[in-house]
């Protein structure tokens, strides 16, 4: 009994020693801690698995192979890569790919989506932890545990409140977060509708001062455009690979083809998704901003991208070069068309709108030109803006009989 507890506190100091070195603790962090979120992926099938099963469905784990047949199974599964730089890169890119459609599926119900644009997710995932949880999170070179004071799904992170003294609250990606407790798993089917769900915020009321269907929309919104930039840059890469090849004069294997063809095939059915999601967007901006803001808002849109358009095309011939004379031309331009769409329909949204422009384009007039600006430009358009005032404010006219 002695010599077992002399052992075990022997290997203790030795362990305790080992955690001192700064390399020695990281090395324990990184393998052995995984946050919530990266658990659910690491830990299920890997690719090499999912593809031995869709070639060989016949074949049984644990069954013993020849050379011949494990020759068999490696041509099938293409040119191994080679272990670089480029291939981590494109690892991470997809991680992160993955970890955007498990934090789309925590935010919106997957019945709504198609499913098939979710299937490298497993069919249980983790819900957002709630407030209160207690967690342990990895900041700086440690561990430390602490409690959720707040949760922020936009930038995808919680606000922890740190038990060490000293510490204090940190926000800490989700990522480097793992729960202390039994966590709820959702399913990509449905989300837990039950009371205590692992959803921290409810399905209806307000948040902040706006609804929280509203909210959710955007957050569901922000994610599918990072998945679609996480796409865009796997295209790129796919295509510098191609014309790598191509250079050369190497042929292009059938696993980059194959790649590329997903890949293509999962854009066209998230931009359907994002199509879907901006209908939803402008559905609920008409009903909780007003008609009157969403008119001022493509008041504001349109004009912007008519001049755009049209100082393009006018500085062919002219052919300016100086960016900040082309951005003043560019505004100007675009003052003028708003006051343009506001006289052919006052509205209160698009006098402010026009007001809103002159007061940002002032504050970039240098102040050697104000007195220029005010006297070609604000006086003018005051005159101009208080006229649409009268008109907006004046009653229509009415038809007197004969």
């Amino acid at each position: 009994m002695g010599d077992t507890y002399n052992g075990t506190k022997s290997a203790g100091i030795k362990i305790k020693n080992f955690l001192k070195v700064e390399k020695a603790r990281k090395w324990c962090i990184y393998e052995w801690f995984y946050s919530d979120i990266d658990k659910t992926i690491f830990l299920q099938d890997n690719e090499f698995v999912s593809c031995l099963r869709a070639t060989f469905p016949d074949l049984q784990p644990g069954t013993k192979l020849t050379q011949l047949q494990w020759s068999v199974v490696r041509r099938s599964l293409g040119k191994p890569r080679r272990c670089s730089s480029k291939f981590f890169q494109e690892e991470r890119a997809t991680l992160e790919q993955k970890r955007n459609k498990i934090r789309l599926l925590q935010l919106q119900e997957a019945s709504q989506h198609n499913l098939e644009h979710f299937e490298d997710i497993p069919d249980k995932i983790p819900g957002l932890l709630a407030i209160g949880t207690s967690v342990t999170a990895h900041i700086s070179d440690g561990l430390f545990v602490g409690e959720i004071e707040a949760v922020d799904p936009l930038t995808h992170s919680y606000r922890i409140r740190f038990d060490r003294p000293g510490l204090g609250t940190h926000t800490v990606p989700d990522y480097n977060v793992q729960s202390n407790t039994v966590l709820e798993m959702i399913t990509k089917q449905a989300k837990d509708s039950r009371p205590g769900s692992s959803s921290p915020y409810p399905c209806q009321g307000q948040l902040g001062g706006y609804p929280v269907v509203f909210l959710r929309c955007i957050v569901k919104m922000t994610q599918l455009l990072h998945i679609k930039r996480d796409l865009l840059s796997k295209i790129r890469n796919l295509n510098s690979a191609v014309e790598r090849k191509t250079s050369f004069k190497e042929g292009i294997d059938s696993g980059i083809q194959l790649m590329y063809a997903k890949t293509v095939l999962e854009f066209d059915k998230l931009n359907k998704y994002l199509h879907q999601t901006v209908k939803e967007l402008q559905e609920h901006c008409k009903t909780h901003l007003g008609s009157e803001t969403i008119a001022a808002v493509e008041i504001k849109s349109n004009s912007e991208g008519l001049a755009n358009t049209l100082v393009r095309d006018a500085n062919k011939l002219l052919k300016l070069e100086h960016e900040k004379s082309i951005k003043l031309v560019t505004e100007l331009t675009a003052l003028l068309v708003q006051v343009q769409k506001v006289s052919d329909n006052a509205t209160p949204g698009g006098l402010s709108v026009i007001t809103e422009s002159l007061r940002n384009l002032k504050t970039s007039i240098h102040p050697s030109n104000l007195h220029s600006f005010q006297d070609n430009v604000e006086v003018p358009l005051a005159h101009i803006q208080q006229q649409l005032k009268q008109e907006l404010m004046s009653p229509e006219p009415t038809s007197q009989p004969r």
